[in-house]
């Protein structure tokens, strides 16, 4: 997994993911699996996305603007782990350069399609949820499927 120690790596995951509430191990299995995963889909294009989950600025811009912008508890909590000065600087770098804001935004991909995580023993479906929801991260939300997106939200919220 990269050049980072991967039990380092797990446990900015983790603590990330608890800091966001998130305390399940199939959550910290999932970033783990989508920081190989998009390591080997982006084998090929190294220059492509930025930091350990090679997530692309337009899909950060998106995260904030399209996901996080309506959550402001949960926006604050993830810009609570960004720097202080570079965040304002340089946003984008913040996911090359800092592994807990850079998990947060990760997650943030997952949960903005509402998912529902398999068991943590479960690679295949662990995959499937990298393959649906974060394999193409640069898309557009328009062109990605949406989980609930049938629904209204306050079913979603109840639901």
């Amino acid at each position: 997994m990269n050049n980072f120690d991967s039990d380092t790596i797990q446990f900015v995951i983790a603590h990330t993911l608890q800091i966001l509430g998130e305390n399940s191990t199939a959550a910290v299995k999932l970033l783990e699996l989508t920081a190989s995963l998009q390591a080997q889909h982006y084998a090929t294009k190294p220059q492509s996305g930025l930091g350990l989950y090679r997530i692309e600025p337009s899909a950060h811009l998106e995260i904030w603007d399209g996901y996080l912008a309506f959550k402001p508890d949960l926006a604050s909590t993830v810009r609570g782990l960004a720097s202080q000065k570079a965040f304002l600087q340089n946003p984008h770098l913040e996911l090359a350069t800092n592994l807990g804001y850079s998990s947060a935004i990760a997650w943030a991909i997952y949960q903005r399609s509402e998912l529902t995580l398999p068991d943590a023993e479960d690679q295949q479906a662990l995959t499937a949820c990298w393959t649906r929801y974060f394999a193409d991260s640069a898309k557009p939300a328009s062109q990605k499927p949406v989980a609930g997106a049938h629904t209204s939200p306050q079913q979603r919220q109840h639901g």
